[in-house]
């Protein structure tokens, strides 16, 4: 009794503090804009593309729309594997109008468990009380329990967090929406950061989760039930930095057999020849705004086909 008007004060201070916080176009690379689309309820896309930072820097839905004629999202999610991604495919399908095609961009890590949860931030203002986050709290891995109930925990130690949020609610922050759709060009030089921590880190194996393909063998079964199309793809990577995933091929390999074993359309793009020319890339597994543009020219032109 002592704790509960406690609470009730405190709830009000938190609704502001997430309410405003959710109002960024730019912060935790333009999640929120997602977020934000999604339990709006007013996505409207023929075409819903799934998949990680690879997705929403390489595929522009504006280019498959002036090609192919039918509307299109891209809700790839920086960082994360297909546990976030299936997560954001169902709160999507919760809230709004199913696609007709689903295209999932798979990378290396697609099916790779993670040690922490990348960009953290994006949940802070959609988890408190919210029954969907909580019965996926394992997803959400660096939370407790008490951070989906207790109005201002979750924000304990976020001192950027509240500090953006005072800044959105006085009306500071003045800049352009970090994504278009879900996708946003990355206008950036070549880095040969990522290249020289796998050198540092020696070569890498990459761990296949059973638990994650089994999730997704899952999720392709659904949309097949729900008579939704889903079509792999896999975008060029710069050809240099290929060489330092041990098991790539095997990798690669697994997303032929899935698309084999589930009758999939699966488009290889990791010999093409935007993969052989470093202009394209701002490091060895991203495009750059130049790329992303030729790439998805490209893959819209082969869907046309294909559709």
């Amino acid at each position: 009794m002592f704790l509960l008007p406690i609470l009730i004060l405190l709830y009000p201070l938190d609704y502001l503090i997430s309410n405003s916080l959710k109002k960024s176009v730019v912060h935790v690379d333009g999640e929120y804009l997602v977020w934000n689309d999604i339990y709006a309820g007013k996505i409207n896309a023929d075409i819903a593309i799934y998949g990680s930072s690879r997705a929403w820097t390489h595929i522009d839905p504006e280019i498959l729309k002036d090609s192919l004629g039918l509307s299109a999202y891209n809700f790839g999610i920086d960082g994360l594997n297909f546990s976030l991604q299936y997560f954001r495919h169902k709160e999507y399908f919760k809230y709004n109008k199913r696609p007709e095609i689903i295209i999932v961009s798979g990378d290396i890590f697609t099916f790779e468990e993670e040690e922490g949860f990348y960009n953290h931030e994006q949940a802070l203002p959609y988890m408190l009380f919210n029954k969907d986050y909580f019965e996926s709290r394992e997803l959400f891995k660096i939370f407790e329990k008490a951070d989906f109930f207790i109005p201002l925990k979750r924000y304990l130690g976020q001192t950027w967090e509240m500090a953006r949020a005072a800044i959105l609610a006085i009306g500071l922050e003045n800049e352009p929406p970090a994504r278009i759709k879900g996708f946003m060009g990355i206008e950036r030089e070549w880095s040969q950061d990522l290249l020289q921590a796998i050198k540092t880190k020696g070569n890498l194996k990459i761990k296949i989760d059973y638990k994650l393909l089994c999730l997704f063998m899952k999720f392709v079964k659904e949309c097949k039930e729900n008579n939704i199309k889903v079509i792999l793809v896999y975008s060029p990577e710069y050809i240099e930095g290929r060489t330092f995933i041990v098991n790539r091929e095997d990798v690669l390999g697994l997303w032929y057999r899935i698309a084999a074993s589930r009758g999939l359309t699966f488009l290889d793009y990791t010999e093409d020849s935007i993969g052989k020319n470093r202009d394209y890339f701002y490091n060895s597994t991203h495009l750059n705004k130049q790329g992303s543009k030729l790439f998805s020219q490209k893959f819209a032109g082969d869907l046309k086909k294909l559709l």
